[in-house]
């Protein structure tokens, strides 16, 4: 785009007119509220384009007009932030220093002032001005300097006018606001008893200065804010507001990009993905006497006593086919005594009677072979289970979540209330009725500990909290992340709006993903926060002799066949005394 000065000379801007396609040629006309010198752009709706453009050559025989134009709110919000700005003036002592070193244009690295040189001999000789950015270690003076002359139609230096200002920082300070939000943001106490952030968002600003060559400072948020929101005059606080104040250079702290910042920040590309998952107590370990059926599925329990049912019966027809046809079974082989005598080879006890018959016995070896296999199956398997906890299945998807006992769940705010909301899944829609919101995490996860709450952030927050507090010596957890999780979220770092170095933070966060580095850094860091959280409490160890709880299964049977028992000695007083009386008088003495 071609923008002049109206009140220019008129051959002058005759000239630009004929300039036509492809580039679009605006007059700029004077700012009627400002003092004569004032330029403004067209209204926006007159501007298509512009914010689009890669390169606007700027004409005015006057800086003062220049700089007014700079200044204007037009300019910062109508032309692209990264655009080429070619400045043309009129010979002018300054006038590259005053269109150049301002704040505006500080936020601007593609910018050059050509102005016509003095001691012309022949045509015209224009030198061309630049500035740096972001650097502190020049001088005021330097700031600005003559980078080209332009001699009889030539360039007297051949200087690239347009480099990467911002691939390096020549190491000076970049601002990082932040604050602890593991495992993104980790405060780790040093042996010195000194404090450092530590974790994925903290090693990659590291990378970025490393990379770009600056030196970084971590700030915390200038209010003691977090993530901060925005305020009835419009304005932020916490990490944000400090964004949009330009009191620091980037953010980072576990960011979503969402439409919620990108309004008043922006974003660089995405690091990480995130998914909103619930954390949720672990169901309570099942009485140890259910450790009787657990060696076993369903379905061979199931086999089992079908098995014992036909096998029993199948013996006791082998035994009677031996003493009633073969007559060489000498073995009392009654039903009762054959039920007795199958279930008995299952739990190993020897009966003082065997059989005769060949027919019996042949069966009788496979039937006692097959009880030996699985007895010890069993016994082998029962062991571990007597000494194991025995747990439940956890809360692992929505339908379960909702079906459950808990009285509420949520997340720090109502942010996510309103995202549970409007989402179109019916089932997420559900979870917004029992949503109840908590002050902040930490007491989310408590009251999830005490089994009254389920708390709902993003899953590395989760294990990292877990792997922290709620893991033990041996690895067990106390919580429980759900399996199924839902509202995913890119993970970005938080810039000023039209932040200049966004292009070169993107190129270096795009090859820290492609190298793996960020799930790198979660696994190391979740690694030495599990080490960490379990390094206490060295003296507990665990019993390795059964106890009481244990065998609560055995004293379960005991209990049961000395009531078996008791009820039979009860029914046969009650009524075996009285059908022995009535046999005995039925039966006429032998004499």
């Amino acid at each position: 785009m071609v923008l002049y000065d109206q009140r220019g000379r008129a051959a002058d801007a005759e000239a630009l007119l004929r300039v036509g396609r492809p580039a679009v040629v605006e007059g700029l006309r004077a700012d009627e509220g400002g003092d004569g010198n004032a330029l403004r752009l067209p209204d926006e709706a007159q501007f298509p384009g512009a914010t689009d453009c890669p390169a606007y050559f700027i004409f005015s025989e006057k800086a003062e007009s220049l700089l007014s134009l700079v200044e204007s709110s037009g300019f910062q919000s109508q032309l692209h932030y990264l655009g080429r700005f070619i400045f043309v003036t009129a010979q002018a002592a300054g006038a590259a220093r005053l269109i150049l070193d301002n704040p505006v244009m500080a936020w601007r690295p593609h910018a050059l002032v050509i102005k016509a040189s003095s001691g012309v001999r022949q045509g015209v000789n224009y030198e061309v001005w630049s500035h740096e950015v972001f650097r502190e270690d020049v001088a005021d003076k330097e700031r600005v300097h003559l980078v080209e002359r332009w001699r009889r139609g030539e360039a007297q230096r051949g200087t690239h006018l347009f480099p990467d200002k911002l691939s390096n920082f020549y190491g000076n300070e970049l601002r990082a606001v932040t604050f602890e939000h593991a495992p993104s943001i980790v405060e780790v106490e040093e042996s010195s008893g000194d404090h450092h952030y530590d974790g994925i968002d903290i090693r990659l600003l590291y990378i970025l200065a490393d990379a770009l060559n600056f030196r970084l400072k971590i700030v915390n948020p200038s209010d003691g804010g977090k993530w901060g929101s925005a305020l009835d005059n419009g304005t932020w606080t916490g990490l944000t507001g400090d964004l949009t104040q330009h009191r620091a250079h980037m953010g980072v702290a576990n960011l979503f990009i969402h439409i919620h910042y990108l309004e008043v920040v922006d974003m660089t590309v995405p690091y990480d993905m995130e998914f909103g998952c619930f954390i949720t107590p672990l169901p309570k370990p099942l009485p140890q006497w259910v450790a009787l059926s657990y060696p076993f599925s369903l379905q061979v329990w199931v086999l089992t006593m079908v098995f014992l049912v036909v096998g029993t019966t199948l013996l006791y027809l082998a035994s009677l086919a031996a003493r009633v046809i073969l007559q060489n079974e000498t073995w009392d082989g009654s039903f009762s005594r054959t039920v007795f005598y199958a279930a008995g080879i299952f739990l190993s006890v020897g009966m003082p009677q065997v059989p005769r018959s060949d027919v019996t016995r042949s069966y009788f070896i496979m039937w006692v072979w097959y009880g030996f296999l699985l007895t010890a199956v069993y016994r082998s398997s029962l062991t571990a289970f007597l000494t194991i906890p025995l747990s439940q299945e956890p809360i692992d998807t929505l339908h379960q979540l909702v079906s459950s006992s808990l009285p509420a769940w949520g997340a720090t705010g109502l942010t996510f209330k309103k995202m549970l909301q409007e989402n179109p899944d019916p089932m997420v829609q559900r979870l917004a009725l029992r949503y109840l919101p908590v002050s902040g995490a930490e007491e989310g996860i408590r009251l999830t500990a005490e089994r009254k709450y389920a708390m709902m952030e993003n899953r590395q927050f989760l294990e990292y909290m877990i792997a922290t507090n709620y893991t033990n010596k041996y690895g067990e957890e106390t919580l429980h992340v759900m399996r199924e999780c839902f509202l995913p979220f890119r993970i970005g770092m938080a810039l000023p709006k039209k932040a200049p170095y966004k292009p070169n933070f993107d190129r270096v966060v795009r090859r820290v993903v492609e190298a793996g580095l960020v799930r790198k850094w979660f696994s190391d860091i979740l690694f030495s926060s599990r080490k960490r959280g379990t390094a206490g409490g060295g003296e507990e160890s665990r019993s390795e002799a059964l106890t009481v709880d244990n065998l609560q299964g055995a004293w379960l049977l005991l209990g049961a066949g000395w009531s078996v028992s008791g009820a039979v000695i009860l029914l046969e007083l009650l009524f075996g005394s009285s059908g022995r009386r009535v046999s005995a008088g039925s039966h006429t003495p032998q004499k």
